[in-house]
């Protein structure tokens, strides 16, 4: 496994999304939420593989219990990276005292889950919580920082405007992005490149778009007919190219400089095996990057942002 060292953290090039441990994730999903059994087993093949860093939520079902239990159980100092959101809502109005005492109760919540006394990275999972009631979440956020219960501070977005926001508040380590191979908005528009340049820890997420990649463009449900198109095109470049589908994600944003680390989940321990066997697969031509470029630029945001598909 290679390694991103960045902000003080060595990050494993590939980490672990632990949506499916707590409920059933991705529509191309076929197993199902696993058992506590199968959960321990996905976490020990990934930690073993050299995936050090383990991402999830309050809000993916009992994900933040199952990794405290098999974290409990490690040193300090091998214990993996673990990065967690914070996802809260308060009235318009809510004073700063409120705002700053439920949002230590929400952070203490996740320790107490995770077993840990200090959260590595801890990520605003609503964009919108950067400037939500006057910005008191924000600040809750960065006195938590400052009191040491939390090492690095983050968001997660979903929009170029979301990303730019983060950049000009100037006062978060790191960040996670939706980016694959038929959403390029960061790329197009260098907003990528100037996370770089800001230094922060880039976390890529949607490298399959929720699975939406392997899903038979002729049998869509109609919420996705939109995304015909697109993945007929990409399974004729896949065939053009003699390359699998799988292997021409991960390849593509696994390439790109800017990102420290890509967060896949994984169903089963061979599907963490096989993730570890992709993220070492050769680099993609230029020929055929500049064609993905190219083929699947500007697609509409109902087929780029999950968040619509409903």
């Amino acid at each position: 496994m290679k390694y991103t060292s960045i902000n003080g953290l060595k990050i494993s090039k590939l980490s672990l999304g632990t949506a499916q441990l707590g409920f059933d994730y991705g529509i191309a999903n076929v197993s199902g939420k696993p058992n506590l059994d199968k959960s321990f087993e996905i976490l020990k093949t990934a930690f073993n593989a050299g995936i050090n860093c383990f991402d999830t939520a309050p809000s993916y079902g009992d994900s933040e219990e199952i990794i405290g239990s098999f974290v409990g159980d490690i040193s300090d100092e091998e214990s993996p990276i673990i990065c967690t959101k914070l996802k809260i809502e308060f009235d318009d109005g809510t004073n700063s005292v409120e705002i700053y005492q439920q949002v230590k109760q929400n952070v203490e919540g996740s320790m107490r889950r995770l077993q840990m006394k200090k959260i590595p990275i801890l990520l605003l999972h609503s964009a919108s919580n950067m400037t939500d009631n006057g910005g008191l979440i924000l600040q809750s956020l960065i006195r938590l920082k400052n009191e040491g219960m939390v090492d690095k501070i983050g968001v997660s977005v979903y929009s170029p405007k979301e990303v730019i926001k983060a950049i000009d508040l100037g006062v978060f380590d790191a960040i996670q992005i939706p980016i694959n191979i038929f959403d390029h908005r960061l790329i197009d528009s260098g907003i990528l490149n100037s996370l770089k340049q800001h230094n922060f820890i880039v976390f890529a997420r949607s490298i399959f778009l929720q699975g939406l990649f392997f899903l038979d463009p002729e049998a869509l449900p109609e919420n996705l007919k939109l995304a015909r198109e697109p993945l007929i095109t990409l399974r004729k470049l896949a065939q053009k190219y003699e390359i699998d589908i799988a292997e021409m994600a991960v390849s593509f944003v696994r390439d790109l400089p800017e990102r420290s680390s890509m967060v896949i989940g994984a169903e089963t321990s061979a599907q963490v095996l096989n993730n570890c066997d992709l993220i070492e697969c050769p680099k993609l031509s230029d020929e055929l990057k500049d064609e993905i470029l190219n083929v699947f630029n500007d697609l509409p945001e109902k087929i780029i942002n999950p968040s619509l598909w409903n």
